[in-house]
């Protein structure tokens, strides 16, 4: 990793992903990221992706190694410029990324970014959803943090959000792959959602604090 004054920066399977750029900063990439990206050719080759909560685009930009249907979409503005940078730099020209900052939202890309809190603004469905969700619980102070990485109370209020209206956006045969962590209690939470999606832990990590999971979720019937 390299810091100066104006940005910091990861590289990741070849990848150069800014999370700070200026005054604006997205969640960086950690082990939840990583438990994710590293199922991404497997399962987005020649697909039509969605990657939810984008961030720095992590999972979309890796996905677009092997499929160029690719839409990143996120809450937070400031994590849909540094995302569209990210494309940039990566894909289209390497740029000074503080100088991108005021002209990113003019240039026209080859795929999608939408500003959207979780599905309120996608109108289409999707062959695979990629989706690493605020999963801790409780609430942080700081509150871009909050947003980052608390799904309330029991951190489950954005996963059930999610879930509940995943099954109107998947194409026929499509899936999800969803993050989530051992305070959202894996086991209830797929038997709450048995009868509405078939759930397969696929990948776990393990650390001193939690575990964290990655649940591939396909519905029973789609819609």
């Amino acid at each position: 990793m390299m810091k100066n004054p104006e940005t910091d920066f990861l590289v990741i399977n070849d990848l150069k992903l800014y999370y700070r750029i200026g005054n604006i900063e997205c969640y960086p990439p950690g082990e939840d990221s990583l438990l994710l990206n590293k199922h991404i050719k497997y399962y987005c080759k020649d697909k039509k992706v969605l990657d939810m909560g984008c961030g720095t685009g992590i999972q979309g930009l890796e996905a677009y190694k092997y499929t160029k249907n690719v839409t990143f979409s996120d809450i937070d503005g400031d994590c849909l410029k540094i995302s569209k940078i990210n494309f940039y730099i990566n894909y289209i020209k390497n740029f000074n990324p503080y100088e991108l900052l005021d002209i990113i939202d003019k240039i026209k890309f080859p795929v999608d970014f939408i500003l959207s809190d979780l599905f309120s603004k996608i109108n289409e469905k999707f062959d695979v959803i990629l989706f690493n969700p605020p999963y801790l619980p409780g609430y942080e102070e700081d509150e871009r943090l909050d947003r980052w990485v608390c799904g309330r109370e029991d951190g489950r209020e954005i996963i059930d959000k999610f879930l509940n209206d995943l099954k109107y956006h998947l194409n026929k045969n499509g899936i999800a792959l969803l993050v989530i962590s051992s305070y959202n209690k894996p086991k209830e939470l797929i038997k709450d959602y048995s009868k509405l999606y078939k759930i397969e832990i696929i990948d776990k990590a393990s650390f001193y604090f939690e575990e964290i999971f990655l649940l591939k979720i396909k519905p029973i019937s789609y819609i």
